[in-house]
């Protein structure tokens, strides 16, 4: 197991950007984990998707998207909020998404895990995917290999 490491800020105005050093003595799963999330949060601070709700353009942290979509032709992005559209392809935006926040779980829609309430195994041979607003979804039969790996990874 590995050993868990110190955090340490250093404040000092010589620095006119932040700078973040890993140092150990070997590179860890732990230390590949750490430097993996590090450059989702550096990614996930700036990047920000643009959808639309009614007639207004809304900016959307990726935290509080709940999951995106396809229906009928259009890509809905899901928050707290309620529903917007999106005019990228779902291809689009799983690009733009941190890849360890969001995982594809059909050929049309994309889940923010964060928000994933629960993993429900009980029907044979598919996935019930409950998220913590109380709303529900389906791992397409495809994806039920992939979503089982990602979960053995968490």
């Amino acid at each position: 197991m590995d050993k868990k490491p110190t955090v340490r800020v250093e404040i000092d105005p010589a620095y006119t950007e932040p700078k973040i050093i890993i140092q150990a003595d070997e590179k860890t799963e732990l230390i590949g984990q750490i430097e993996q999330a590090v450059e989702r949060c550096i990614k996930g601070a700036t990047t920000r998707v643009k959808g639309k709700r009614g007639d207004s353009v809304v900016l959307l942290d990726q935290q509080d998207i709940i999951r995106v979509y396809t229906e009928n032709r259009r890509l809905i992005i899901c928050t707290d909020e309620g529903n917007c559209e999106a005019r990228n392809t779902l291809r689009e935006l799983e690009e733009i998404l941190d890849p360890g926040l969001f995982v594809r779980i059909s050929r049309f829609e994309l889940v923010n895990l964060n928000r994933v309430a629960d993993f429900d195994f009980s029907a044979a041979g598919t996935i019930e995917v409950r998220f913590d607003n109380g709303s529900s979804t389906w791992v397409a039969r495809r994806y039920v290999r992939e979503i089982q790996q990602t979960l053995n990874k968490l």
